[in-house]
């Protein structure tokens, strides 16, 4: 064979092998391309709506190339472990789960592990141990306990403050109730822990009178703050929420009975500085709430999912520290002072 005809079909070969490289990395990219699969435990709950807004609007601002799935678990855990099913046969490659039921993480975190896809869980806590269990595992939040000391703090600046505003029937103790979040969850048994360490922690007098899940939900909170009036009427000297769905409940039933008015209102206090809350609390009908951003935690969970699907420790560049596989957002609590800080922090998750 002449010289020439060997570099002709050298040349091709090697063109040849080139190009299937090419095609080869092409492919290979496209599979890289990020697909997240977003679960959130209830479509309708108000506080992961504007998480759930947050998200969205923060991926097309910063990640408009990126491909996601977002499914509603309908609060049924049932439903939310089936779509999280579809979700992997789908082809994500990663997964972001804020649970229905804390309970259900082991098996939402046996799901992924089998498929080989990380997880990053957000707004409900796994366990630990659950946490721990497999290398490619996170959480974004917030911390339930904290919140709910910064409720008891809240009231006892309060208390502090104005006593007498409070202290309706001048026995020098302030007379409760605590609505509590759904039993079992450990948000809800969290936050009634710290709300008692930290009426405890103050030194102040205080005496609750009534305490019952209304499993974070405004009707169950009407209902149940009805019950209390019908049993309690003015005694209730405060209402304390453990987050505002409960609150605007609370409030509902107090302004149908006459608890608040023009001239008189029984504080209430919640958890999540909703602008409905915020509106509610520059109005003086409720006393205050704890502030969780909802867009930084929308922004930490894709930022997390980011690094991960690219290759990058899960905390690169991340604006929050992680410590223990866990991203806590800052909590704050808010009154009149400064409402306008939960009012600015809603505005880019709506």
């Amino acid at each position: 064979m002449k010289k020439s005809s060997v570099f002709s079909v050298l040349l091709i070969a090697v063109l040849i092998f080139n190009g299937a490289a090419a095609v080869s990395a092409q492919a290979a990219a496209a599979k890289q391309v990020p697909y997240i699969g977003v679960s959130i435990f209830d479509f309708t709950n108000t506080f992961v709506g504007y998480i759930r807004n947050g998200v969205n609007y923060y991926m097309n601002e910063k990640y408009p190339s990126l491909k996601f799935m977002m499914v509603n678990g309908e609060n049924v855990q049932a439903t939310q472990t089936e779509r999280i099913d579809t979700m992997i046969s789908r082809g994500v490659n990663i997964l972001a789960v804020n649970p229905v039921d804390t309970s259900a993480c082991d098996t939402i975190v046996a799901k992924a592990k089998q498929a080989g896809l990380p997880i990053v869980f957000f707004n409900r806590k796994p366990t630990t141990e659950v946490l721990n269990s497999y290398d490619k595992c996170w959480y974004v939040g917030l911390d339930a306990l904290y919140q709910g000391q910064l409720e008891g703090e809240m009231v006892a600046d309060a208390w502090k403050k104005d006593s007498k505003k409070f202290d309706t029937n001048r026995d020098g103790v302030l007379q409760y109730v605590l609505m509590t979040g759904t039993p079992g969850h450990s948000d809800a048994t969290d936050r009634a822990n710290g709300f008692y360490a930290g009426i405890k922690a103050s030194g102040m007098a205080a005496e609750q009178i009534a305490t019952q899940p209304a499993n974070w939900n405004t009707a169950k909170a009407v209902e149940t703050m009805n019950s209390w009036i019908g049993k309690f009427g003015e005694k209730i000297e405060m209402v304390v929420c453990s987050n505002d769905a409960m609150a605007l409940g609370a409030v509902e039933a107090l302004k149908a009975n006459g608890l608040i008015t023009a001239k008189k209102a029984i504080p209430v206090i919640g958890v999540n500085a909703l602008p409905e809350t915020s509106e509610l609390i520059k109005s003086g009908v409720m006393l205050g709430s704890i502030l969780t951003s909802t867009y930084d935690t929308a922004r930490a969970v894709i930022d997390i999912c980011m690094n991960v699907v690219n290759g990058r420790a899960p905390d690169a560049n991340l604006e929050w520290k992680m410590i223990d596989k866990i991203v806590k957002i800052p909590e704050k609590k808010i009154t009149l002072e400064n409402v306008h800080e939960a009012i600015a922090g809603y505005k880019l998750a709506k």
